[in-house]
């Protein structure tokens, strides 16, 4: 093959390349700010795994409410012995009382509750048969059954070690400061895919526009190729005079689908914020919101303020000094000797009928109790010293963190608001630069029509309109995006664009 006949075909396929790209960006799906938002919401894969998050928390939560719940116990045992008789002592001359067979039936109920202060409350009642039979040849003839009956309240508390609300409650106020800092968290996640929902709609706006504007340009230089050609008919221009304008159509067409390929790029990245899979053949999107500018004024101290109260991820770090300070309460506990109270009051039955048994013990007639003492000391307790200054370091981490996280809060804010201020003074000047274009490409026009101006001169001021309107449309949209980064360090990006999030 040919050098000329390959150029050709490579300039075929290049042709019909970006036919397909010019018909899927024609073909395009319309899409609004607030539907980018919905259908980020609704697919999102970080917003899903904070979902989860939260509810794994909440589980979590009920878990640690479990220490204190009622606890129901029962048991059931039966039991039988058989004690076989001495060979050396016969029936006529002593007896074997240990000999024998017993059967031994207890059924047992309790109910026991962990307290809020460190203890342990249960009351516990039980009931046993015992049967027993004496082997044959014994002088006694004893062979029946014999019920006995208890009935027990039994209170432990520590004194020392793990005495208190602050150390018995600590894993469930745990689990609960971890819950509000997954909310928390959830809210910092959403602020933030919301923040980028917002940006990369915006680039999909500025690449929809640009696209826009990249087609107008190919549009006014193939209205300058009629203009020239109809002077060419008149005899005002040689056949030269359109190789110029010939050569900037080609320039700008290469433009186009550099554009187009831009908005399939901006298309692909909000597909993958609305967690949906992207298909090879689809129809573009195409931004149906224009960004907008505002020329109001930023208050630094207002915006860091309001980020320093608002931040969710700032709060959650707050947050977490709490919990570094319950470890280090827990921990401080372990340095103490253990010294722990037990104590017991019930009544006893034991009768030869169940419910003469039953009777003794419920009338408290016969009364059982015990109170002790649990000491213990570690010599060395390197442990608790160890555990103790680990929690130290860890609180101290904690302060650390939520004071770094503090400077870049301001941080953020600062570059915010300053990029903010500056969008703003480049959509003024971009807008009068803008208009400053347009009347001068009319008055190059009118220069070109009377034989003053070349088609050089219109299609440079062709371009420096097109130019002009880009950098306006790009100070717009970053604009709009350092807003909405603004908006997400403050957490008010939820409420402007009215995102609730359940739970929170």
């Amino acid at each position: 093959m040919s050098a000329r006949k390959a150029l050709e075909v490579g300039l075929a396929l290049a042709c019909a390349v970006l036919l397909c790209e010019r018909a899927r960006a024609e073909n395009s799906r319309p899409l609004s700010l607030g539907q980018a938002i919905e259908r980020a919401i609704a697919g999102n894969a970080d917003l899903r795994r904070e979902r989860v998050a939260v509810a794994k928390a909440a589980a979590n939560l009920t878990s640690a409410e479990g220490r204190f719940d009622l606890l129901l116990e029962s048991s059931f045992t039966t039991k039988r012995e058989d004690t076989p008789a001495l060979p050396s002592c016969p029936a006529s001359t002593c007896m074997d009382l240990a000999a024998g067979a017993t059967t031994t039936t207890t059924l047992g109920l309790g109910l026991s509750r962990n307290l809020e202060t460190g203890g342990n409350l249960k009351l516990a009642g039980s009931a046993t048969q015992l049967s027993a039979v004496l082997p044959p040849g014994q002088n006694l003839n004893v062979e029946g059954t014999l019920y006995s009956s208890n009935l027990t309240l039994t209170f432990t508390h520590p004194l020392l070690r793990g005495f208190g609300t602050e150390i018995a409650q600590a894993n469930l106020r745990k689990a609960r400061i971890e819950q509000d800092m997954a909310q928390l968290g959830r809210q910092m996640r959403a602020c933030n895919v919301l923040r980028d929902v917002v940006t990369g709609y915006w680039e999909l706006a500025y690449a929809t526009q640009d696209l826009a504007i990249k087609r107008s340009a190919v549009e006014l230089a193939q209205e300058q190729l009629r203009t020239t050609e109809a002077m060419i008919g008149a005899g005002r221009l040689a056949d030269a005079d359109a190789a110029a304008v010939e050569r900037a159509i080609a320039q700008r067409q290469e433009e186009l689908a550099t554009a187009e390929q831009n908005l399939y790029l901006r298309s692909l990245d909000l597909q993958r914020l609305f967690g949906e899979p992207a298909e090879a053949r689809a129809p573009l999107l195409a931004a149906t919101d224009a960004p907008t500018h505002d020329g109001a004024t930023i208050d630094e101290a207002a915006e860091i303020e309001r980020a320093l109260a608002a931040n969710p991820q700032l709060r959650a770090l707050k947050l977490g000094l709490g919990l570094s300070e319950l470890d280090l309460a827990t921990a401080r506990s372990t340095l103490r000797p253990k010294l722990d109270f037990a104590g017991s009051v019930g009544a006893v039955g034991r009768r030869s009928d169940l419910g003469d048994s039953l009777k003794q013990t419920t009338g408290f007639g016969e009364l059982a109790w015990s109170a002790g003492l649990v000491f213990e000391l570690p010599v060395q307790n390197r442990t608790g010293r160890g555990q103790m200054r680990a929690a130290e370091e860890d609180l101290n981490l904690a302060h650390i963190d939520a004071q770094d996280f503090a400077l870049k809060v301001e941080d953020l804010v600062l570059r915010a608001t300053s990029s903010i201020r500056t969008t703003a003074k480049r959509v003024e000047l971009g807008q009068r630069e803008v208009e400053f274009a347009r009347q001068s490409l009319d008055a190059e026009k009118a220069r070109f029509q009377a034989g003053r101006a070349t088609n050089n001169d219109v299609l440079l001021r062709q371009q420096e309109l097109k130019d002009a309107e880009t950098r306006l449309l790009r100070a717009t949209v970053d604009q709009n995006e350092s807003e909405a980064t603004l908006a997400a360090v403050t957490a008010e990006v939820l409420d402007r664009y009215g995102v609730v999030l359940k739970g929170r």
